[in-house]
């Protein structure tokens, strides 16, 4: 059945996962079918997914309304045309570019913003010690706490005293977060760059979170430790799929602002390295993905046949990838009351608001950065 307004089919829909946002009607279009071509038709986008003979599968077209699409998350070899990249750049809308399995290879992202001012004011805390200490501490906050509330609430649930236990380590590491004072100078050949302290805090209350995380798993999942590159068991190859994703998402959000989605405070900067996207969606991690990692898991919405084994890494099937990603955009566009503004919107929008409020805080506008914390 498809919506007789738009012509568009429902988020559910297989190659093409669409999910529409809570507020504008907008949201992300994930294009997942190999070897599909988009092209411009009018003010839409035009998707052919090509037939397989294998599958039993026709050739079909999906058109896609530019006005609900905010983002374009690409995973393989999927073609888009010359003049629909140019009308999305138009449109101010990025295209992420993923492998087939979910690696992230690159964006391409609208001009930025003409705030010269405001990209001025980021490389000046960047480049000041005490602010950027100060910044970094706030991110770590936020991620900490809601790493805590996450516990606390999945520890009322299942009665289980790890949960409970992690979270009490994570109230102690917070004080001793608290307590931190920046260095009067610091050394130019540090390569914490004065954070180690606050990085040491980061990696003790995450080690505590994820140490607790498998025992919010139900039989036949499993959780040890957390493994980054290269994911090697289905919990982490999840993980790692939703904070790429969440990374894309605050990079476009980013842009959009203003700022520049690679000079962080907290992450230090590299080649290619989008540090303060990963900066922002330090407090959205744990509110964002893990819930939705928790939830399919336990409630048997993915099954050990939808991960593949590959020498030293895991990946989702193309099914459990696109049921995966219909519930980050659920997610995303679940409301939410703002802990700072005070009314009710999505975490998406959220995002958004946080990277707004650095700009605020960076330019004086506003006496500090507050991070984004839920009760």
């Amino acid at each position: 059945m498809k919506d007789e307004r738009v012509g568009l089919p429902p988020p559910e829909w297989g190659p093409v996962c669409y999910s529409n946002g809570v507020e504008a009607a907008m949201g992300t279009l994930y294009l997942t079918e190999q070897y599909s071509i988009v092209k411009r038709e009018g003010e839409a986008l035009l998707v052919e997914i090509p037939g397989d003979k294998e599958q039993n599968r026709e050739r079909r077209k999906v058109r896609v309304p530019l006005i609900r699409v905010d983002h374009v998350v690409i995973f393989g070899e999927i073609t888009l045309t010359a003049s629909v990249i140019q009308l999305l750049l138009e449109r101010r809308i990025s295209i992420h570019y993923l492998t087939a399995h979910g690696r992230s290879c690159g964006s391409i992202a609208p001009d930025p913003s003409k705030n010269a001012l405001l990209r001025i004011a980021q490389h000046r805390a960047h480049a000041d010690h005490r602010q950027r200490f100060e910044l970094a501490r706030r991110f770590i906050t936020g991620k900490l706490r809601n790493m805590r509330t996450i516990l606390m609430r999945y520890e009322r649930k299942r009665e289980q005293g790890e949960a409970g236990e992690a979270a009490e380590h994570i109230k102690a590491v917070l004080r001793d977060l608290q307590r931190l004072r920046p260095r009067e100078t610091v050394d130019p050949d540090d390569r914490m760059h004065g954070l180690g302290e606050l990085i040491g805090c980061e990696g003790a209350g995450s080690g505590a979170y994820f140490r607790a995380f498998g025992t919010l798993l139900q039989e036949p999942w499993s959780f040890s430790k957390r493994l980054r590159r290269p994911p090697r068991d289905p919990v982490n190859a999840l993980l790692s799929l939703g904070y790429v994703i969440l990374t894309k998402q605050a990079a476009s959000l980013i842009n959009i602002v203003g700022l520049d989605p690679y000079i962080g405070y907290l992450h230090s900067p590299g080649f290619g390295k989008p540090a303060l996207a990963l900066d922002i969606i330090e407090e959205f991690r744990p509110l964002v993905i893990d819930p939705v990692v928790i939830s399919m898991l336990n409630t048997g919405a993915f099954q050990e046949s939808d991960f593949h084994s590959e020498p030293g890494s895991v990946r989702l099937s193309d099914g459990a990838r696109k049921r995966f990603l219909e519930k980050i955009e659920e997610r995303l566009n679940t409301t939410i009351q703002h802990p700072y503004f005070g009314y009710k919107t999505s975490y998406r929008r959220c995002i958004e608001l946080q990277v707004r409020l650095l700009g605020k805080a960076l330019l004086g506008e506003v006496p500090e950065y507050i991070p984004f914390i839920v009760r």
